[in-house]
């Protein structure tokens, strides 16, 4: 379906534009910028990247200068296509086993890789969903693989990455395992979003929580009742406040020691 053009200069003035985390501060920097002597520049990133697509919730909303792809951006087990870097908003990682149950293995903020260890086995070991309006790079595996026996210098710029994403993820999933209360739980995890997310926004103590409270409790194994009396306790301690999906953490050194970091 066409719009017109006044529907889409409306829709276009609606739409909030999303900060991009910068290129400096994001996992896939390595393989998306020029190789060679600063002389002699060398861009083959035409060849395999797409930068800054939108991954939109409302089929409505589009940027008018950016392709539209569906929610989910990809499928748990589909065949491998492409790697993505988060420019904008929030993912949900999500597995289902044999049986057909769906659980929350993760989440990925701006300048966060998805995708990558799907190198390995060539199909997607989650899915991808994006919570809001978001963005990403999209680099496409063939073409890259291609450029990368032609420049070793990608090559090795690539092995670099996904050393350093592997150690990251490693990171991330330490930094909440082994919590032996909910309480201890919840504040590795909230501690574990906030150093994320302060990579690309330069705060350590605010952010937006764009995810869900099912989807939080899913992902750390509690009930949402639990969690809701979790957070109400505490914000009554005055641990954080929150303000709509404004999340600030009040007293980084309590929640420091309440999740025996």
């Amino acid at each position: 379906m066409t719009l017109s053009s006044k529907t889409t200069k409306k829709n276009a003035s609606q739409h909030k534009h999303p900060r991009y985390v910068d290129c400096d501060n994001c996992a896939m920097q390595a393989i998306c910028q020029p190789i060679g002597s600063d002389n002699q520049p060398i861009d083959l990133t035409n060849n395999y990247l797409t930068r800054r697509m939108e991954v939109s919730t409302d089929q409505s909303s589009s940027l008018p200068t950016n392709p539209s792809i569906s929610a989910t951006l990809f499928e748990q087990a589909s065949p491998l296509t492409a790697i993505f870097a988060v420019c904008s908003g929030t993912f949900k990682l999500c597995q289902k086993n044999d049986a057909g149950i769906e659980k929350i293995v993760g989440f990925r903020f701006p300048g966060e890789l998805m995708g990558e260890d799907a190198l390995f086995l060539e199909a997607y070991n989650y899915s991808a969903v994006a919570l809001g309006d978001n963005s990403v790079c999209e680099v496409f595996v063939e073409p890259l693989s291609a450029c990368s026996q032609l420049a070793p210098e990608l090559q090795q710029n690539l092995i670099q990455l996904l050393t350093k994403q592997s150690y990251e993820q490693q990171r991330n999933t330490h930094a909440i395992t082994g919590k032996k209360s909910a309480d201890c739980l919840l504040a590795a995890f909230l501690l574990n979003i906030c150093q994320r997310n302060a990579k690309h926004s330069g705060n350590e103590s605010v952010f937006e929580l764009t995810i869900s409270r099912q989807d939080i409790a899913c992902f750390l194994g509690m009930r949402r009742e639990t969690l809701s009396r979790l957070l109400s306790k505490f914000q009554h301690e005055q641990l954080i406040s929150l303000n709509g999906k404004q999340l600030t953490i009040l007293s980084l050194n309590r929640l420091n020691r309440l999740a025996n970091l």
